[in-house]
């Protein structure tokens, strides 16, 4: 069965700093960052990966350059694997957020449209939208090809909520690590959950 897998981005400048950045600012690997991705890439060259998509963001590209520069092979932008638009929340601490609005994190996961709207923040069902658009796409145009996406926390949430029937509380408190592999296999297009936060074991015991 050929897989699908969607693997976060390495560690960030605003991981680190608990920041909000959404798509557009610029926000690089650590070198933290790049030593996760590096040690993720080698369970990929275990398989064979036929194709990679990739967030049109700095640090899912700055990724994707790691990996394929080891994979030896190209990447592909898409913009369906983009980070969360966050509206005017970019710029803010996790924490002054929740000190100042409540926790508008549990909130985005209740797929309520109109619950964040105020602060221009997408919706998770959105979210959730694009994400199965490219995993429907998939099933159609590499019904037998592994395929790896680099992406954001969220919609590799929005994946396995596509899978699993899973309430707002457990959503908001599911951690997608760094340079992390989720794995979805594709059975006659029917996707199975396979994996969660595969990576190295001295991470499980690190991080």
């Amino acid at each position: 069965m050929p897989l699908v897998i969607l693997m976060r981005h390495g560690q960030a400048d605003n991981n680190v700093n608990r920041i909000l950045v959404g798509r557009h600012v610029e926000s690089h690997l650590t070198e933290f960052g790049k030593n996760q991705v590096l040690d993720t890439a080698k369970y990929l060259k275990e398989i064979s990966i036929d194709k990679v998509l990739v967030s049109p963001v700095v640090r899912t590209v700055e990724t994707a350059e790691i990996v394929c520069e080891y994979l030896g092979m190209s990447y592909q932008i898409d913009e369906r694997l983009y980070e969360i638009e966050l509206g005017k929340l970019v710029g803010m601490n996790y924490e002054e957020i929740i000190l100042k609005y409540g926790n508008l994190f549990l909130q985005f996961y209740t797929e309520n449209d109109a619950a964040l709207i105020h602060y221009g923040v997408e919706s998770f069902a959105s979210i959730k939208h694009r994400i199965k658009n490219i995993l429907d796409e998939i099933t159609d145009k590499y019904t037998d090809k592994n395929v790896l996406m680099i992406s954001h926390l969220d919609p590799i949430k929005a994946a396995i909520s596509t899978l699993l029937d899973l309430k707002p509380e457990s959503l908001y408190k599911w951690h997608i690590r760094n340079a992390s592999l989720t794995i979805l296999k594709n059975d006659e297009k029917v996707y199975t959950l396979a994996g969660v936060n595969v990576m190295g074991m001295s991470r499980y015991l690190d991080e």
